[in-house]
């Protein structure tokens, strides 16, 4: 194949829409193997038949092929994440959606009855102080390490 020239910004958009397929296509490829994640407030249900599981694995081969293709014919940068930095963002955003679960936030709903406000209050400023240390813990974890 003739080489293909293409500017840095359109290198960057493109290997950008990759990486986050790919990720997607990495949820995909564990739901088709079973892996669900659950929590105390969340949890994944497999409502995969064995034909969409199949179906769904062959075009996740597919793609990723389509994928390869690309990242090697236009030589698109690839993306190592570190668990620590992507944990610390996850946790920053946290941080700011959980500084709103409290009454003065609420009350843009409605009225926010007081034993409401005074239930809720402390354990949405704790949450969002845990979000909080997260993010510093890993923040430190990163600065040690360099």
């Amino acid at each position: 194949m003739t080489p293909i020239e293409l500017s840095e910004n359109h290198r960057r958009t493109i290997s950008i829409s990759l990486q986050l397929l790919d990720e997607a296509l990495c949820e995909w490829s564990d739901w088709t193997d079973g892996r669900m994640r659950a929590g105390v407030m969340y949890c994944e249900l497999d409502t995969l038949s064995h034909t969409q599981r199949h179906d769904l694995r062959e075009k996740i081969e597919s793609i990723r092929r389509l994928i390869i293709r690309l990242r090697d014919d236009l030589h698109l940068p690839t993306r190592d994440v570190a668990t620590s930095r992507s944990i610390a963002g996850h946790a920053s955003l946290l941080w700011e959606m959980l500084t709103e679960l409290n009454s003065r936030a609420l009350r843009a709903y409605g009225t926010v009855p007081e034993p409401l406000a005074r239930y809720l209050d402390p354990i949405g400023e704790t949450l969002s102080g845990e979000m909080s240390s997260i993010t510093a813990m890993l923040a430190q974890a990163r600065e040690t390490a360099t």
